[in-house]
């Protein structure tokens, strides 16, 4: 790694650690008001819809498209777009809910994780190293867990700090040193201890109830769509009738698909931000910002694939499943370059430093100790 790090804003853990807090919840506002619009939009569409093909046909016949767009911007706004904007972000947060109080157990399915064997050396240290953090934090030991894969990642999940699982990978146990294995399980316990796994859960479950609805509404556009005679469906002015619905269609098309793109790039966001705070909270609790340092390098020079990028597991690793994506307003984690020179501007490691103290823990020499 270059020695010249960029003179970065965050230049204290605490300052760190408050200003992500603050970015997230922004960034979770975002998606609440995405929501909201998207469901508005649609409640809109339903309501509008109905008065166009029930009102008699010579209140139709004086409609026009111009009255169709402003009635979405009229006020008071329309029962029906009220209900729809609040059962939009009643859903996505309902189904957060579930997701949070049952995703630590879908996670460890998806994964086939198991529990920790203190019986053995490496697991054993997996599991002093999560109490240790645990104390540290002021917080009841995480649930430790396995995946048993050579690939160098890890995770927290659970609805809070007393149903946390910090789950770990036995490649990443094996190539850690201590140190290294602390500033990692520093960072999950970050997750845990500043409650960003609900943030980001239920800003998941938000925004993939967003992005359902949305191909819903585009799977039943489909098989809706069919020639028919306007007027005997209209009951007379039946093709202005079809003419306006058009036009309602349109805008609920751009909401279509505008709405899913907008919430994943927010949820997007709120996953590279927690990953800024996990780290700033590692280096809080270990006081020793050189370890995960190290931890992130062998993360660059490894692979981190324990699942497909796309998958539930993704926004939760501590590194991108898949290094190539990493980087743009499209991935999970925010480059480790990135995060390598926050951690080191946070601490005031020289770069020389780190490489001479991960030359001295070489990854062979670690695996060969503890395997």
């Amino acid at each position: 790694m270059a020695s010249g790090a960029p003179t970065l804003i965050n230049t204290d853990f605490a300052t760190a650690i408050q200003r992500n807090k603050d970015n997230t919840l922004l960034l979770f506002a975002f998606l609440v008001v995405i929501a909201g619009i998207f469901g508005y939009v649609l409640g809109w569409g339903g309501g509008i819809i109905h008065d166009i093909w029930t009102m008699p046909a010579a209140k139709v016949s004086h409609l026009t498209a111009d009255w169709v767009v402003r009635d979405l911007f009229s006020l008071p706004p329309r029962t029906s777009a009220l209900f729809g904007a609040l059962g939009m972000m009643a859903t996505g947060a309902l189904w957060g809910v579930l997701t949070l109080f049952l995703g630590a157990h879908i996670l460890a399915a998806f994964v086939g994780s198991r529990d920790a064997n203190a019986a053995l050396p490496a697991e054993q240290r997996f599991i002093s190293v999560v109490e240790e953090m645990a104390i540290a934090a002021g917080l009841p030991p995480p649930r430790a867990m396995i995946v048993d894969t050579p690939a160098l990642n890890a995770f927290a999940s659970g609805a809070s700090p007393e149903s946390a699982v910090i789950t770990i990978t036995r490649g990443l146990l094996q190539a850690c040193s201590r140190e290294e294995l602390q500033g990692v399980i520093g960072h999950e316990m970050g997750h845990i201890a500043d409650y960003d796994i609900r943030y980001s859960t239920v800003a998941t479950a938000m925004a993939g109830v967003i992005v359902l609805v949305a191909h819903a509404l585009r799977d039943l556009g489909r098989r809706l769509w069919a020639p028919r005679d306007a007027d005997e469906v209209g009951g007379g002015a039946g093709p202005w009738r079809l003419v306006l619905t058009l036009v309602v269609v349109a805008v609920l098309a751009v909401a279509v698909i505008v709405a899913p793109i907008a919430a994943r790039l927010v949820q997007l966001a709120i996953s590279r931000q927690r990953e800024y705070l996990a780290d700033a909270t590692s280096v809080k609790l270990t006081r020793n910002p050189a370890g995960l340092i190290e931890a992130l390098q062998r993360l660059q020079q490894g692979d981190t694939a324990i699942a497909r990028a796309g998958s539930p597991v993704a926004t939760l690793c501590i590194a991108a499943p898949d290094a190539l994506s990493s980087g743009d307003i499209f991935s999970t984690h925010p480059p480790l370059d990135d995060r390598i020179a926050r951690l080191r501007n946070l601490g005031g490691v020289a770069a020389t430093e780190v490489a001479e103290r991960a030359g001295a823990t070489a990854p062979q020499a670690i695996g060969s100790s503890i395997a």
